[in-house]
């Protein structure tokens, strides 16, 4: 019946809560899989009708994964040193392991979403419940018996029972209030003699169902499943049924707890035979916490010896996670010496990584400080004259201290490009500019200085005109080198900006000017644009991956938590994120056009500078 209905519900919700027998119960010895096949049996469960059956097997199957990945890990490394690699540039993540990583990152997803599903219906099953209870109440206050009434009350205690699990932390209080309006109902009404007739039928009727699925349960081969749906009957022979007639009372409990015995000596037959394998896995985590306190009492003196000895640490570390079930008593002790002995010795490795790396940090600051000085000294006028500092310098770098190989070479490739340049001229007898060149920088200045005098007036018309006919003028004074000439074209733009501020125009006039003007000169400054462009392009970048993480973020919040402060900033951060990026995208796109105006102006000069020197060509002949 629904009762009976409401008993099953109940056992297969404990049947999904792991235990620590569950683990022995797993048939396949997936230790004999190989990476790909262990792949595929994580998915092919994920993806079952009972996979939430089968947590503790996929959480198997990932220490087994992780244990074979550390030793592949470690194969790959040899590899990579013998072939001449830093082992602090080791870095190796395959597809398989990307593919593993998705798949148990979704499947934690999957167990989250479920459960959070749960919590819904349980808070739904509680306003239930309650609504029952209310009911209950008003029969009671009606001050009257009949057979209708009994009805009622039989139909509201059927739902009750109907009705699934609520949250934990409410059970207990919703069923003692039930129960005590259950006996308010009861002695209110005094039932007559056919009413309680009535009701030890229905009870005797249900406890006869409970002794029979107790019966069958005897020899159910999975003992663990039936220890639990015993436990399960148990509770509804306890609380969800009332009194039978004497006559019966006393036979139909023997009959269910001589069902009850043979399961409980079929469970302890059980336990007998695990308890044995759970002492002697007892004494093998022992065993490797003494090895892993040995390892951490030993004195590493360099970057070599500790990474030797994360390896070895880690590897242990495996193994304690790979040995199965302890006796309950001594589990709780043994983790925590587990736990103590690696946050001891991940603490004297990151005391060492830290010591090592302010001194890295410092090496660094005088390499950059060394190239910094020299490139200050090649762009002196009379760079000639510091030969002897330079190779000082050079002295003084080879000097400094070990730094991570990959940073030493992007500092590298940084010095030595500056001091073949400043030796290249040196040989070449390059002079850093000529007279020529020096005459037009001041001339441009005194350009700058005479416009900086001039009126400006308040119209977006002649504004424009004004800028147009002083950079047409700007122009035909010539051009310098390309890092001097956008130098002092910014000089030019950031002149007629700051025109602007001392006019009285609106907002969206500035804006739509100060476009104008920088579109005017990048569209003839080809190093600054590009500059702007890759400046922009970053930007851009660095705003999509935040949206991302910032998408990512919101999956930690579920949905009852919206109004979480926290849930609200990310939510925030989101919707200013993507105000930026609009922007940001608006000047990329702007910066692209402009690029693609001087890409084809360029075109347009390389074709007419062919045509001429083909017509010359022609005339010689």
């Amino acid at each position: 019946t629904a009762k009976k209905d409401t008993a099953k519900k109940t056992t297969a919700k404990k049947a999904d809560e792991p235990s620590n027998i569950d683990k022995f119960e797993i048939n396949i010895n997936y230790n004999k899989f190989s990476i790909e096949k262990l792949l595929k049996a994580y998915n092919e469960i994920c993806n079952n009708e009972d996979w939430l059956k089968k947590h503790q097997e996929l959480a198997l199957i990932k220490e087994v994964f992780e244990k074979k990945f550390i030793i592949e890990v470690e194969k790959q490394k040899k590899l990579f040193k013998k072939d001449g690699g830093n082992e602090i540039d080791f870095f190796f993540k395959p597809e398989y392991k990307k593919q593993f990583d998705e798949l148990t990152y979704d499947y934690r997803k999957k167990r989250r979403e479920y459960f959070k599903n749960q919590e819904e219906v349980q808070k739904v099953n509680l306003e239930r419940k309650k609504s029952i209870i209310e009911e209950i109440k008003s029969l009671i206050d009606q001050n009257q018996i009949n057979s209708q009434t009994y009805k009622k009350f039989r139909k509201l205690q059927e739902s009750w029972y109907n009705t699934g699990h609520v949250p934990r932390n409410q059970s207990h209080n919703i069923w003692e209030t039930f129960k005590h309006h259950v006996e308010r109902f009861y002695g209110f009404i005094h039932l007559d003699r056919e009413f309680k007739e009535l009701d030890f039928k229905h009870n005797y009727q249900e406890k006869l169902k409970i002794i029979e699925r107790a019966e069958s349960l005897q020899d159910y081969p999975d003992i663990i499943k039936a220890t639990r749906d015993l436990n399960a009957l148990h509770l509804q022979w306890k609380n969800d049924l009332g009194p039978v007639a004497k006559e019966h009372s006393e036979d139909l409990w023997s009959r269910f707890k001589k069902a009850t015995k043979i399961i409980q000596k079929r469970r302890q037959d059980y336990q007998k035979d695990i308890s044995g394998v759970m002492k002697e896995n007892l004494i093998n985590k022992n065993i490797l916490l003494k090895e892993m306190n040995s390892l951490l009492n030993k004195k590493f003196k360099n970057h070599n010896e500790w990474q030797n000895a994360i390896t070895e640490f880690n590897s242990l570390r495996g193994k304690f996670k790979t040995i199965g079930y302890v006796p309950a008593k001594e589990s709780k002790e043994s983790w925590k010496k587990f736990r103590e002995v690696g946050t001891e010795f991940m603490r004297k490795k990151n005391k060492f990584y830290k010591d090592q790396k302010k001194e890295f940090n410092e090496n660094v600051k005088s390499k950059k400080d060394l190239i910094s000085r020299s490139k200050e000294i090649l762009e002196m006028e009379e760079f000639q004259d510091q030969i002897n500092e330079m190779k000082e310098i050079q002295k003084k770098w080879k000097r400094i201290g070990f730094i991570p190989r990959r940073k030493d070479n992007e500092l590298w490739k940084e010095f030595s490009n500056t001091h073949r340049v400043f030796f290249d001229r040196i040989k070449s007898g390059y002079r850093k500019i000529s007279q020529q060149q020096e005459d037009l920088i001041n001339e441009k200045n005194q350009f700058l200085e005479k416009l900086k005098n001039q009126e400006t007036k308040s119209d977006f018309k002649l504004i424009k005109e004004e800028f147009d006919d002083n950079w047409n003028k700007w122009q035909k004074l010539g051009s310098l080198n390309d890092k001097k000439e956008s130098k002092l074209n910014k000089s030019f733009s950031k002149l007629f900006i700051d025109k602007l501020k001392n006019i009285k125009l609106e907002k969206k006039v500035s804006q739509e000017l100060i476009s104008y003007f920088t579109s005017s000169i990048l569209k003839d400054d080809p190093i600054s644009l590009e500059k702007e462009y890759q400046n922009s392009k970053t930007i851009l970048s660095n705003l999509k991956s935040e949206l991302t993480q910032l998408e990512n973020n919101l999956e930690f919040f579920t949905n009852s938590s919206s109004e979480n402060p926290l849930f609200k900033n990310v939510e925030k951060q989101i919707n200013d994120c993507q105000k930026e990026i609009e922007k940001a995208q608006e000047q990329f796109i702007f910066l692209k056009q402009l690029k693609n105006i001087q890409m084809k102006k360029f075109e347009l000069n390389e074709s007419e500078n062919s045509d001429d020197k083909q017509e010359t060509f022609s005339e010689s002949k």
